[in-house]
């Protein structure tokens, strides 16, 4: 996995800030150039990530280059904060930051705390001023970060010694100086972050609410369809990250909806189900005192597990229309706090919540799988490269080159096992592998060894084998039956055969991996003929849309075919 966050962190971050960096002191021949650039990259982001600034902002707080004395970047933050930062790129991340460079940048920050101009470049003699002002006013604190690609967590004993004594000798007589380390794990987890997935905080107002204490903090009451409303246009679906079916398009609940808001203000209350909002800490203001007429409430690192349909409808409603009826608008809401039964070991309230709050008609197996924390790391792994994986089901999941959804992985990472029961049993009925979303076949294919660009390019393979059967499908027409029937219901042992016999699944978790038709093509054909000689001999009379959903017959089949290989 190490070489996939390198690349994804070098994408990002040279996205952000290479067009915004001064780099005209690395010579277009240095043969570090581009170890450099990402350097620098590196200690805009380390800026960008910590602070309110800009990506331009923090591109210009790079200070590196000639006689920086171990110091990258400088920025100092409207907050009273100055932040020096140095970097380093790993290709690789293995081994660890060298005692050198953590030597070096120690002594820079004592000559700049000293104020020894005279040992620094000229980038950062033009912020003597600023730098001048951080340590000298009242008030002021100077934040160390060393960021880095390096796989390893921890500073070697040296090297940490190094910063304990620098962070003992200069807050001696104050709390001036502190320090923090950004590797490898840290910077991907924050591009996963800030890539849609950090957590969203609200504060909602209620009228008539009240509130449960026992067993677990809730609090319930009337919101106006106008807040509700900016829920949605403020975080759209990121809001139902944790609700199992999202959102469900136009449909007859929909339409309902709006007719009441359209309609029947009024009644919207007693004709809505409302809304379920779960949160890590709810917290009341004391804005309406100890009256129950009102009340206003924060809630950290929300998630809305039911209503997911009448937030969306209330929201599209005002983007169209900016309507004040829905000032007038009144829904349930309740508000459920996690905390205290996290605190009583209760680790999956969440989820039971969630649950319980969606047994509804039409609720499938599948839904349930929006719950499974592998779910989420494949989709924040594919997020960082802008790469959508839809696990909801939801009117937006519309496959394209950069998106995909679950059913599809599900089928992609079948035909990949080289298992031929399993790919069956895609053919054969998908919801089976979400019965049971703790082991069986549903964590053959989805466990902690799954890579995101592993599905990834799982998918990608399978979409062109898809497109080249379905190429031949036209050529040929429906006239010649076998091979019709063949390409049609046989298609996913075509693809098991393709991807085995190519011994592609060792390449799918390369982020650099790319499809062969050159090899790809030839061996689709070589297998179609194959497997036709093989019905005619062994299946002639066999119904073909049923013979592919014959777990017993298929292997005996796809074992024969790689025996003669």
């Amino acid at each position: 996995m190490s070489v996939i966050h390198i690349t994804q962190i070098k994408n990002v971050v040279l996205d952000l800030f290479q067009h915004e960096l001064d780099i005209k002191d690395i010579g277009v021949k240095d043969a570090e150039r581009e170890i450099k650039i990402l350097s620098r990259c590196l200690a805009a982001y380390a800026i960008y990530s910590t602070t309110e600034c800009t990506a331009q902002e923090a591109a210009q707080s790079v200070v590196d280059g000639g006689d920086d004395n171990g110091i990258d970047a400088i920025f100092h933050s409207s907050l009273q904060k100055m932040y020096i930062v140095q970097s380093k790129w790993s290709k690789d991340g293995n081994g660890e930051p060298d005692k050198k460079g953590i030597s070096n940048f120690c002594n820079g920050v004592k000559d700049l705390v000293d104020l020894k101009f005279d040992r620094f470049n000229e980038k950062i003699y033009k912020k003597h001023l600023e730098i001048k002002k951080a340590i000298e006013e009242y008030g002021w604190r100077i934040e160390l970060i060393f960021i880095d690609t390096h796989l390893k967590a921890d500073l070697a004993k040296h090297s940490q010694r190094l910063i304990d004594d620098l962070l003992n000798e200069i807050n001696d007589t104050s709390d001036l100086i502190k320090f923090s380390r950004m590797n490898q794990l840290k910077v991907h987890a924050s591009l996963a972050s800030s890539s849609g997935n950090a957590p969203i905080n609200l504060e909602i107002g209620l009228s008539n609410w009240g509130k449960i204490e026992e067993p677990y903090k809730a609090y319930y009451g009337l919101c106006s369809g106008r807040e509700v409303a900016e829920w949605w246009l403020n975080y759209d679906l990121r809001l139902f990250d944790k609700n199992i079916r999202q959102v469900m398009g136009s449909t007859d609940v929909n339409e309902e909806i709006e007719k009441t808001i359209n309609d029947h203000t009024d009644r919207f209350w007693y004709f809505n189900n409302g809304i379920t909002i779960i949160s890590d800490e709810i917290k009341k203001s004391f804005l309406g005192g100890g009256s129950t007429a009102i009340g206003s409430f924060n809630l950290s690192n929300v998630a809305i597990v039911n209503g997911a349909q009448t937030v969306s409808t209330i929201g599209k409603f005002m983007a169209k229309s900016n309507s004040n009826q829905l000032e007038d608008l009144k829904v349930s809401v309740r508000m459920i706090e996690l905390k205290g039964a996290l605190a009583h070991n209760y680790i999956d309230f969440g989820k039971d919540i969630t649950k319980a709050n969606n047994r509804q008609n039409r609720i499938e197996n599948r839904d349930f799988a929006t719950q499974d924390p592998e779910q989420s790391r494949i989709q924040k792994e594919l997020l960082i490269d802008k790469i959508e994986y839809n696990i909801s089901r939801s009117e937006n999941n519309t496959p394209t080159d950069k998106s995909f959804g679950l059913i599809e992985a599900t089928v992609a990472l079948a035909c990949a096992s080289g298992k031929t029961s399993l790919v069956v049993q895609a053919k054969g009925g998908i919801g089976k592998f979400f019965e049971n979303l703790e082991g069986g076949i549903y964590k053959e294919l989805f466990n902690s060894s799954t890579s995101g660009y592993y599905v990834f390019n799982a998918v990608k393979v399978i979409r062109y084998i898809e497109n080249y059967l379905k190429k031949r499908v036209e050529s040929i027409g429906k006239s010649i039956g076998r091979e019709y029937g063949l390409l049609v219901h046989g298609n996913r042992i075509i693809a098991l055969m393709t991807i085995s016999q190519l011994g592609l699944k060792k390449n799918l978790d390369s982020y650099d991996f790319e499809i062969d038709e050159n090899k790809l093509n030839p061996t689709i054909d070589s297998i179609v003929i194959n497997l036709l000689n093989y019905l005619d001999t062994h299946h002639k009379e066999n119904v073909l849309g049923s013979l592919f959903k014959n777990s017993k017959k298929c292997s005996a089949m796809v074992d024969s075919l790689n025996k003669d290989e």
